[in-house]
């Protein structure tokens, strides 16, 4: 009967590292890769992962749902406001770059990076460029401000997050305040920004479930999505309130610390 427990516990430990990683400053990837590692128990590979991606991408449909429902209706000119328009075109210059690059990336079959070492160094140097930009950046920009040039620099930025390690929600916040971003209007824009990244990943994983020779649970998979759903909005708003009131240093010193640990653990 526990033994039996055993695949959701762990499912849950994993649903809680996607929920909490993917929308803190501290990359969701790469405590995914190195969790089997220091649990000592076979990698959950790639589809269970992006299981996990789905419960988040769903957490964040539903916290945005009325900016996502306003931004359609001026797409669709049922109610049209030239900022929805705007902030609409921002997201998809930001979006570009990651569909050429990660389009190539996958179609080329040079997407292995599920290396623990790599994410050693990107912990690290991606923890420091997050302190400075945090730190020495003006931040007086609001989202309205964002403009065009500005949004493809950050959608190049994020196609750095296709390295373990690097942080999705890292890079493009780093970015962000480093072009004169608010910290809490970069978060804004760095999760509306992962609903469209997050789906194209998520196509990816549905085509490898498609054609893969290896039978997954179904329950599985749903219950990870459930749980990573649970754990993402939970994560969301606790982002959201913690920008208002305070800096990403500690994200910063996490990471370098997390690379640390994560260094001597893989060489003793």
């Amino acid at each position: 009967m526990l033994e039996s427990l055993y695949p959701f516990i762990y499912l849950t430990l994993l649903s809680l590292i996607q929920g909490v990683a993917e929308f803190l400053p501290i990359s969701s990837s790469g405590h995914l890769l190195i969790l089997p590692n220091i649990l000592n128990v076979a990698d959950q590979g790639i589809i269970v992962d992006i299981s996990a991606h789905i419960g988040s991408l769903l957490a964040v449909l539903y916290f945005y749902r009325k900016e996502i429902y306003e931004i359609i209706l001026s797409i669709l000119r049922v109610k049209k406001n030239e900022e929805d328009d705007k902030l609409f075109m921002n997201l998809l210059l930001s979006l570009f770059p990651i569909i050429i690059i990660g389009g190539i990336i996958y179609l080329t079959g040079l997407d292995n990076f599920r290396n623990p070492n790599i994410v050693i160094y990107t912990s690290i140097i991606f923890g420091i460029l997050l302190y400075i930009s945090d730190k020495y950046s003006k931040k007086q920009k609001e989202l309205k401000q964002l403009s065009y040039k500005d949004s493809l620099i950050i959608g190049l930025s994020q196609t750095l997050a296709l390295i373990p390690g690097v942080s999705r929600s890292g890079i493009t916040i780093t970015t962000g305040m480093g072009l004169g971003q608010t910290r809490s209007s970069i978060v804004k824009y760095t999760f509306l920004l992962s609903i469209p990244t997050i789906m194209m990943a998520g196509c990816a994983g549905v085509l490898e479930f498609i054609n893969s020779p290896v039978k997954i649970n179904i329950n599985y998979l749903l219950f990870t999505i459930m749980m990573s759903f649970i754990f993402s909005l939970t994560a969301i708003k606790f982002m959201i309130g913690w920008v208002k009131k305070s800096s990403f240093k500690i994200f910063a010193i996490y990471r370098i610390l997390f690379a640390i640990f994560l260094y001597f653990f893989l060489n003793k």
